[in-house]
């Protein structure tokens, strides 16, 4: 939670309360049918973890923003879970933005575009702009409203900012979603040399381990970040005697850009060995097993800087 909120820019004193919900009870949602919702002191889901509903739990504090740019910093900073409503970007941007009313909230369907715009705010102009809108817009503010404190953080008018938008790749939420704690949690980065030699990064994936995450969705996982010191080629090797059906490592560029996924594979040794480009930087290693199949695995990352 300390980490979104640094994220976020919000200050937090008190803990935040996270209520599991079970399917069948009476959800404390004001909407049937949602999975979950959040409140300025509390979350409530009926999945866990679900990390976008803990984003919008840490900005309550400060009163959430207007609901479009809301709910797409949420989709940025939140979980990955694969849910239906997880598309490619579509739809025209001005109209997502004037959709969402605090009655209704935003329609779902409009998310990936939300959540896209919001990873190119991130991207192109730092954390100030969506800091700004949430701490001078609210659920009531309107689509004008909104606009106005977006321009003024920004430095730059709306039409300038939607045709520079509007030239990106479009992409679904797993690939511009920043990877949180992978990127920014200083006790996640990895050593990967010793000099010039590569050394072993050995994790453990399993309930029993404090630093795995899960289960959800029928998995378990575990995040960890490496640093790359200059661009070039890079091999990730690994080994497990403990292969399961659906474990696998995925590499992702801590950017909220469509190309941040840049390598997924199974844990173990695969032939051939190909090494894939990697920009210099900082990544975030997913390392992800069936929820009944705990393991280790062990991964070296040649470079190089070192091999």
């Amino acid at each position: 939670m300390s980490l979104v909120a640094s994220t976020m820019g919000v200050p937090i004193e008190e803990p935040l309360v996270y209520v599991h919900g079970s399917e069948g009870e009476e959800t404390f949602c004001p909407h049937e049918d949602t999975l979950g919702c959040a409140f300025d002191d509390s979350v409530y889901s009926l999945v866990v973890p679900q990390e976008h509903e803990l984003v919008h739990g840490v900005r309550g504090r400060l009163g959430f923003s207007h609901l479009f740019f809301e709910e797409g910093t949420a989709e940025v900073f939140g979980d990955d879970a694969p849910f239906s409503l997880r598309v490619t970007s579509n739809g025209d941007l001005l109209e997502g933005i004037e959709s969402a009313n605090e009655q209704d909230g935003l329609p779902t369907s409009w998310y990936p575009r939300a959540g896209h715009f919001v990873a190119f705010l991130h991207d192109r102009h730092g954390p100030q702009v969506t800091e700004a809108l949430l701490r001078r817009t609210d659920a009531f503010s309107s689509a004008a409203e909104a606009i106005a404190v977006l321009e003024e953080a920004a430095g730059e008018g709306f039409d300038e900012i939607r045709q520079e938008y509007e030239g990106l790749e479009e992409c679904d939420q797993r690939h511009y979603r920043y990877p949180l704690y992978g990127c920014d949690e200083p006790t996640a980065l990895r050593a990967r040399c010793d000099g010039s030699e590569a050394i072993t990064i050995e994790e453990r994936i399993a309930c029993d381990d404090p630093s795995t995450i899960g289960p959800r969705d029928g998995e378990i996982w575990k995040s960890i970040g490496i640093e790359v010191p200059e661009d070039g080629e890079y091999t990730f090797v690994s080994y497990t005697d403990e292969s399961a059906l659906g474990d696998s490592i995925l590499v992702e560029e801590c950017s909220m850009r469509c190309d941040s996924i840049v390598s997924e594979q199974p844990m173990g040794f695969v032939i051939p060995q190909v090494p894939v480009f990697l920009r210099a930087g900082r990544y975030s290693l997913r390392l992800t097993r069936p929820k009944d199949a705990a393991g280790s695995v062990q991964l070296l990352v040649v470079g190089a800087d070192c091999s």
